[in-house]
């Protein structure tokens, strides 16, 4: 007697283009936290190379009959992103299509899948953040990942090198006598005088002006920010009874991560500054897509699978500043 493999008709429901659109529609649901402190960028690439070129130096006056004066870019640094594909499968068998399976479960299938997409890219995203003192961490897939700018060094130093030669600049919080400030109002007139000293590749001021915070949600910090700027609002100095009018140091937008660890970090940067040439990069080939389902022949077991292609990074981080928040 003939083996008779199993067929697409005997799983009309799951085959159906019915699953693809509640996928869709699923994936549609989920908005990406990382979206607001990531640049998000497509490519066609497996490779992509930003190489960032440093403007010329300031402009010069021109005195009458004079020639202008002539200046020569600077090489910047280089970063490559490499694309990784991320994917999850599901499982179900003849006997639980046959005897357990409703419409629900459809919808419950795909909601699985685009959960398990969705996590991973918020915590690869905020994993970044997490381990952004170092230059590299092992990832949960055991993936050996650099968290190092194009100058080799970790996103938050204090020794970056900058590409023209001169002094290195620095973007852990600091006041002058403590790095890595615990987030307190001080703490806030420390980052902003740490981010206005910051000079772009040629030496010149680079015009930062932070205005999010980042930090964990739930965290000492989250809580001091709304404390501080619950103060703030009043015209009071936070932690004190002074009213002097000028409490005017707030960062006014703020992010909090579920994926983030540790408690005391927190991080700054200049939204109006998130682009191609600075701050932290998200890099997609393919984003979440639902695969053409599959059936095992001997077993008649369904599968179905989602993926997607991306990678993640960081060449200048100029625009941002961070905090451990231990004070050293």
């Amino acid at each position: 007697m003939a083996t008779v493999p199993a067929n697409m008709a005997g799983f009309g429901d799951l085959y159906s283009e019915d699953i693809q659109r509640i996928f869709i529609k699923e994936m549609a649901k989920h908005k990406y936290t990382m979206e607001n402190y990531f640049n998000v960028k497509d490519t066609n690439s497996y490779y992509l190379k930003d190489s960032s070129i440093a403007g010329t130096d300031i402009a010069n006056r021109i005195s009458e009959n004079a020639s202008v004066s002539y200046d020569a870019p600077i090489q910047g640094f280089d970063k490559t992103y490499t694309q990784v594909k991320v994917g999850k499968g599901m499982k179900i068998t003849e006997k639980i299509y046959k005897f357990g399976f409703e419409f629900r479960n459809l919808v419950q299938i795909t909601k699985r899948l685009t959960d398990s997409l969705h996590a991973k890219v918020e915590t690869d995203a905020a994993d970044m953040l997490n381990n952004a003192w170092g230059t590299t961490y092992v990832d949960d897939d055991g993936a050996t990942i650099s968290t190092a700018g194009g100058d080799a060094a970790a996103y938050f130093s204090a020794s970056h090198t900058r590409e023209d030669g001169g002094t290195a600049w620095n973007n852990i919080v600091y006041d002058g006598t403590d790095y890595n400030m615990d987030y307190e109002y001080d703490a806030m007139k420390a980052a902003r005088k740490t981010s206005s000293a910051i000079l772009n590749p040629r030496g010149l001021k680079m015009g930062v002006e932070l205005d999010t915070i980042i930090c964990k949600h739930g965290s000492s910090v989250h809580d001091r920010y709304e404390e501080v700027q619950a103060a703030i609002s009043r015209n009071y100095i936070p932690g004190g009874d002074e009213n002097d009018g000028a409490a005017q140091v707030g960062l006014p937008k703020l992010i909090t991560l579920k994926y983030l660890d540790n408690d005391a970090y927190w991080m700054a940067f200049d939204s109006s500054m998130k682009n191609d040439d600075y701050g932290l990069q998200w890099v997609w080939s393919e984003r979440p897509r639902l695969l053409e389902p599959e059936i095992d022949y001997d077993t008649q077991e369904y599968r179905r699978q989602a993926d997607m292609w991306y990678d993640r990074g960081a060449n200048d981080m100029r625009t941002w500043v961070g905090s451990e928040g231990d004070n050293t």
